[in-house]
């Protein structure tokens, strides 16, 4: 039933193409990706948003069924799959990601038998077991996970290529997106790879004025340090050499305008990350801690 999307293209609407690496069922006109990286559900969730989909709902007991033949492609060690249902809100409660209660719907008939149990008053999650019952676990647990999308739901971004409506085009053959909740420098980066994009590099004076008038903008937000924007370099390969992601050292990128350097450094113990500041200074900063970010998708081969 399931076929690489690229094969059933003639077969639908313009406006349902979707990624590549989604596959489209024909049966449900949705596409799907087994994701069997396996992560946790918080993770899992922001994966699928960032791909502009959303952890799996089932819409009936139909799909429910068919999902027991994609999980057998799963690594043998998973026994299940995450969904998009939990209890965070109330103990018991269980709603989708869309904040839709399960109770009284076919979704509820498939628990299985003895769940939800909350062992340990730590079971908020749910997954799919390979036998297309649903079992709470703990958010923290690792599964594989599948993201979903109606083909009527699609959007297309024309100006920058994809199907994130959130990015914005800039006259350097870049297109832009502000993620204003603060990640780790690591999950800002899986974010935009995610995307289809990069945490942004930045390649000149001009871009780099232009990316602090936008963390300007958002000052005002309740978040750790609104003074910072994650950005694309670390020293992560190697302490104390910053290079892009794309392996460029800040001077061959384009930009290299520091802030007091020795003084972060020496308030750092390792693995330092890349933020600019709201005065258009580079900074170095915990890789850890929580800070806005921005993505960037290259759409042309004219970017400063």
């Amino acid at each position: 039933m399931y076929q690489e999307a690229p094969r059933f293209q003639c077969e639908i609407r313009k406006s349902q193409k979707f990624r590549m690496d989604y596959m489209w069922a024909q049966m449900f006109k949705t596409y799907y990706r087994l994701n069997d990286l396996a992560t946790n559900w918080d993770q899992a969730r922001q994966i699928c948003e960032a791909e502009g989909t959303y952890l799996f709902i089932p819409d009936s007991l139909d799909e429910m069924e068919s999902f027991k033949l994609l999980m057998s492609n799963m690594k043998a060690q998973y026994t299940g799959i995450f969904m998009g249902l939990h209890d965070k809100f109330s103990d018991g409660n269980f709603v989708t990601l869309k904040g839709e209660s399960i109770a009284g719907t076919t979704i509820e008939l498939l628990w299985a038998q003895g769940s939800p149990d909350n062992v340990n008053g730590t079971e908020h999650c749910v997954v799919m077991t390979r036998e297309g019952l649903l079992d709470d676990r703990p958010c923290d647990d690792i599964y594989p996970f599948v993201c979903k999308i109606l083909g009527s739901e699609i959007e297309f971004n024309e100006k920058c290529n994809n199907f994130d409506l959130a990015y914005i085009p800039r006259n350097n053959g870049k297109c832009y997106k502000f993620h204003a909740e603060p990640l780790s420098w690591y999950d800002a980066y899986l974010i935009c790879k995610s995307e289809e994009g990069n945490l942004a590099i930045v390649n000149s004076a001009d871009e780099a004025s232009f990316i602090t008038e936008m963390l300007s903008e958002n000052l005002d937000r309740k978040v750790p340090d609104p003074n910072i924007l994650f950005i694309g370099f670390s020293d992560l390969m190697f302490p104390f050499q910053y290079r892009t992601i794309l392996g460029q050292s800040l001077e061959d990128a384009g930009y290299s305008t520091w802030g007091h350097i020795e003084e972060q450094t020496s308030k750092l113990d390792s693995n330092h990350c890349g933020a600019i500041t709201s005065e258009g200074f580079l900074q170095i900063t915990r890789c850890n801690r929580s800070a806005m970010f921005l993505c960037e998708k290259i759409i042309n081969n004219t970017a400063e």
